[in-house]
């Protein structure tokens, strides 16, 4: 599979980053929520692939995945209030 390999996830990496690069001049609507969103993604490809939590116990991986759904929700309704 495509998404298997470093390379890959890298170069998704990359494109992540490019694309919030690109969306950080646009302040309207709520791009600084996409750019949350584009960077816990980023997040989450880091700890579950250059981490190896893929290969760690269940608890682990949910405790990875839960830690990253609680800090980008708590950061966009952070976010939404200001």
């Amino acid at each position: 599979m495509f998404l298997q390999s470093n390379t890959a996830i890298w170069a998704l990496l990359a494109l992540a980053t490019v694309v919030s690069w690109f969306m950080g001049g646009d302040a309207t609507l709520n791009i600084p929520a996409v750019m949350l969103l584009i960077a816990f993604f980023k997040t989450r490809l880091v700890i579950i692939h250059f981490m190896e939590v893929k290969h760690a116990p269940l608890a682990l991986r949910l405790a990875g995945e839960a830690w990253g759904i609680i800090c980008c929700t708590a950061l966009i309704v952070l976010y939404s209030m200001a």
